[in-house]
């Protein structure tokens, strides 16, 4: 069956619209890692509540990343602050360290959330938040913590999302270990 030429201009016009559209992904859910589940846990800190996490208005990737036309967008709540707290949740939860009826809230804003799919051979992706803890309503700590990874890639679409989209969790365990680090975030939460 031969299709006419006007019908099969319009029938490669479609798909050829449809490959570059793209498909909406979303985020794998978040992974805890052990080291920082066990930093929690041995920190000595007490536990905590979490409070409202927001994104920094006009924050880059604060609804969705951009990879290469495919919008990827959180699993949980309605942007990536949600998966950041969800992912804290996780992380305190496990330690045995959270408690909605504590003292102690630890919120957050997003404020830079962003990955690349579109190189030759190499990728890169970034997260920056910035973190409050606060006690009975007074400030303890505030902090920027800013995480920051490259991985091998290819400019084959097929490889080079996947292996994007497989980065951002570990992008946030970045991010969260940086917390379980930091002293003073420690310090806040004793």
């Amino acid at each position: 069956m031969r299709l006419p030429m006007t019908r099969l201009a319009s029938l490669v016009l479609v798909l050829l619209v449809a490959l570059l559209h793209g498909c909406a992904l979303n985020a794998p859910a978040y992974s805890p890692d052990a080291s920082g589940i066990e930093r929690a846990r041995n920190s000595g800190i007490r536990p905590a509540a979490l409070g409202s996490f927001s994104v920094k208005p006009g924050a880059t990737g604060g609804n969705s990343i951009g990879l290469r036309g495919s919008p990827m967008t959180s699993p949980v709540g309605n942007d990536y602050a949600a998966y950041l707290a969800e992912a804290l949740r996780v992380e305190l939860q496990l330690a045995g360290k959270l408690d909605p009826a504590s003292p102690l809230e630890i919120s957050g804003q997003l404020l830079s959330n962003d990955i690349a799919a579109g190189g030759f051979s190499t990728n890169s992706g970034h997260i920056e938040a910035s973190f409050v803890v606060k006690r009975a309503g007074q400030t303890r700590y505030e902090a920027v913590k800013r995480a920051e990874a490259t991985w091998d890639s290819s400019f084959v679409g097929a490889v080079a999302i996947p292996r994007a989209v497989q980065q951002y969790p570990v992008l946030v365990q970045q991010l969260i270990g940086k917390l379980w680090a930091d002293p003073a975030f420690i310090a806040a939460l004793q």
